[in-house]
């Protein structure tokens, strides 16, 4: 993939993340690459094609990581602190997949679903959980709790990342810094909640 192709699909998911599929329009990708609209279209035949590619390859990487990690022979502990250190990464890397995963999924859900197997995957954790929970080794919590939890906690800063800049004067190194740094916060947080003490 060669710069200008590569720049059109950067831009293409900022706009989407900020726009939505359905009121985001070709020349608006154009007009924000720098491109004319017969270059866009020579990479891309439209805004459907520009859109599957984005997200295609937005969510394989999603689908990996999390199927890397829930195939590992990690404890569910482990792998809830290797999902938030993983998932922070891939929020890094590409840091308007959270607001393109939550709002598109509200604007275009049937655009979003097809890419990510939510439901098998929230099955194998639903599952992991209640055992847990009948083995008193975590307290009673449901499922979309957990997933509430430790995607907010990962992706709300993203979301929010133009506010938190202009709040407290951070640069994008500033920023890529709090998050690096939240990484170990977030998973001693959701897993200091779930585990139960041992007594004695």
């Amino acid at each position: 993939m060669n710069v200008t192709e590569e720049k059109i699909k950067q831009v293409a998911i900022e706009i989407f993340s900020k726009k939505g599929f359905a009121a985001t329009k070709t020349r608006d990708i154009a007009s924000a690459a720098n491109v004319n609209i017969s270059t866009l279209h020579y990479y891309y035949r439209n805004k459907d094609t520009i859109y599957k590619v984005v997200a295609d390859e937005v969510f394989h990487q999603f689908n990996q990581m999390v199927e890397t990690i829930n195939t590992s022979d990690l404890t569910f502990k482990e792998r809830i602190r290797q999902f938030v250190f993983e998932f922070t990464d891939l929020c890094i890397k590409n840091p308007h997949f959270p607001s393109f995963l939550v709002f598109e999924s509200q604007r275009n859900p049937e655009k979003i679903f097809d890419k990510v197997d939510f439901k098998a995957m929230d099955n194998t954790i639903e599952r992991e959980l209640n055992e847990l929970i009948a083995k008193k080794i975590i307290r009673p919590i449901s499922y979309p709790d957990y997933a509430l939890n430790i995607s907010g906690l990962v992706c709300f800063p993203f979301i929010n990342k133009h506010m938190l800049q202009r709040n407290n004067g951070l640069t994008n190194a500033d920023f890529n810094d709090l998050v690096e740094n939240r990484k170990e916060l977030v998973a001693d947080m959701i897993i200091d909640y779930l585990y139960l003490k041992e007594k004695g």
